[in-house]
């Protein structure tokens, strides 16, 4: 099995795809830049692109002679491979976590200068198993996360339990509804079994074969 991400959010204000690739073609990988091009596609629908961040972290180094503690720079660069629909003000980026759409956004509003809007989008999710277990085969609710579990009268805090029958993990879903921040589903694909992470928002972190990436994707899309 292998781990993906699938992170989307609403784009306000994006040009079409064809204006977009000229000015990421443009921009390109410039030196001195904190942000840049890797490579850049589009069709009449679609920007496929991978941007990247560079960052300096300072790295400390011992030096045994002077027996002193010494500090290096050193290049970090983080990369985010993903795809634009204008037409639906769809962003999917399917690296990295709920922070990249913040930096994707930036990257367009600042560094292309167009007057876009970058906004998480997020989800239901109870309305999301539903729909999960709704859609595909043997699904299975493994563990939660709920920011409010009250234990007794003088004990409450976030709580996460794992549940060997799917059946108690819907039992105490409904119990604790309202305080539920994150839920581990599994169910079958095409190929072999599939886990999925869901969180407040429409980051999605999950683990399958190769081949039913595309499945899981397409499962994933119907929940927003």
């Amino acid at each position: 099995m292998a781990s993906f991400k699938l992170n989307i959010a609403q784009i306000r204000g994006c040009p079409p795809p064809s204006e977009v690739l000229e000015a990421m073609e443009d921009f390109g990988l410039p030196k001195t830049e904190e942000y840049g091009v890797l490579n850049c596609s589009a069709t009449d629908k679609v920007i496929l692109s991978t941007i990247v961040r560079r960052t300096q972290q300072a790295i400390q180094r011992l030096d045994t002679d002077a027996k002193e503690l010494t500090a290096a720079p050193v290049e970090k660069v983080v990369a985010y491979p993903l795809a634009v629909r204008p037409a639906s003000d769809v962003l999917e980026i399917y690296a990295g976590g709920a922070a990249g759409i913040e930096q994707v956004g930036y990257f367009f509003a600042g560094c292309l200068a167009f007057p876009t809007v970058v906004e998480p989008i997020k989800i239901d999710i109870p309305s999301a198993i539903d729909k999960l277990a709704a859609n595909t085969e043997r699904c299975q609710l493994r563990s939660l996360r709920v920011s409010d579990y009250s234990h007794n009268s003088y004990m409450i805090g976030p709580y996460q339990p794992k549940f060997l029958d799917s059946q108690h993990g819907m039992d105490f879903l409904s119990e604790y509804v309202a305080g539920v921040t994150a839920a581990n589903i599994r169910f079958a694909g095409p190929s072999g079994r599939v886990n999925v992470k869901l969180t407040a928002t429409a980051c999605f972190s999950f683990s399958c074969s190769e081949d039913d990436q595309p499945y899981v994707q397409s499962i994933l899309r119907k929940l927003i």
